[in-house]
């Protein structure tokens, strides 16, 4: 394999994605090429004309070759930035997505002042993204986010230790907080809510490479939402608030089914796509 340029590997690289139908090619291209070079990515244009050795071409190909296999950009590299942070990120768990972000906005809104200590839980955790990014915000709160994938609280953990608030948060396996007697000021959720008559229409770095259990909830989408509203009630203090996403077009069915459940509707949020994305209830 002869040297070849930044410049040149580049666009061979978008070629290839574009040609298999990837959205986004040059800048897949750009971030799997910062990847491999270990470079920030406003570096990466100042030295197009640079040769890549052979071993660094060939790293390249493989990512190549495997987003071109449709495994998500955020599992080659292995790691995802969400509210500014990042955040480590495989198979084992739900991608952080920035429509989530509006549930982060929503909490801190709620709690007010910073010098507040408060109690937060995060219920499905995954990769601990809201939790984390919630005690980043609010420095004296203290936090526990559950999950029933072990796996997923191994990454969870790694990425509170990354982020700094490792000594302020706790992370426990258990199905929806059931087995909690705690109660918190502000709790967090962003249960699975795909119903599976969708999941064909899914694009395959979602269907194929993120876990089921975090993606699916039953053929209308709302099983996890019927399962939580209780536990929620039994675990939100009397002047908290729950901050919950949902999906498009659910927002009023989850409001019925919190409501069903004695918890008080307060508000909804929009996402930055202007779609109902955050329901918050109170008791």
């Amino acid at each position: 394999m002869n040297e070849i340029t930044i410049g040149s590997a580049l666009k061979l690289a978008e070629l290839k994605l574009s040609a298999a139908g990837i959205q986004n090619p040059k800048l897949d291209s750009k971030i799997l090429l910062c990847h491999v070079l270990a470079i920030a990515p406003g570096s990466l244009f100042a030295d197009l004309g640079r040769k890549l050795n052979i071993g660094t071409s060939q790293k390249f190909e493989e990512l190549v070759q495997r987003r071109l296999l449709r495994e998500p950009v955020s599992h080659l590299i292995g790691q995802r930035e969400f509210w500014s942070l990042s955040f480590e990120v495989s198979a084992d768990v739900l991608d952080p997505r920035p429509a989530s972000e509006t549930l982060i906005q929503a909490a801190v809104d709620l709690m007010g002042k910073k010098e507040k200590g408060i109690s937060a839980l995060d219920l499905g955790t995954g990769s601990g993204c809201l939790i984390i990014s919630l005690l980043t915000e609010l420095p004296f709160a203290r936090g526990v986010g559950v999950d029933i994938s072990e796996p997923a609280l191994i990454i969870a953990r790694k990425n509170a230790e990354k982020n700094l608030v490792h000594n302020r948060i706790k992370f426990l396996k258990s199905f929806w907080g059931e087995d909690l007697s705690e109660i918190f000021e502000i709790i967090l959720c962003n249960p699975p809510y795909i119903s599976e008559n969708e999941r064909g229409s899914l694009e395959p770095e979602v269907c194929d490479h993120e876990p089921e259990c975090a993606l699916f909830a039953g053929n209308d989408g709302l099983s996890a939402f019927r399962q939580l509203a209780p536990n929620i009630y039994r675990l939100l203090k009397p002047e908290g608030f729950a901050v919950i996403e949902c999906g498009k077009g659910q927002a009023q069915s989850v409001i019925e089914i919190f409501s069903n459940a004695d918890l008080r509707h307060v508000e909804t949020r929009l996402d930055l796509d202007g779609i109902e994305r955050c329901c918050i209830f109170g008791r």
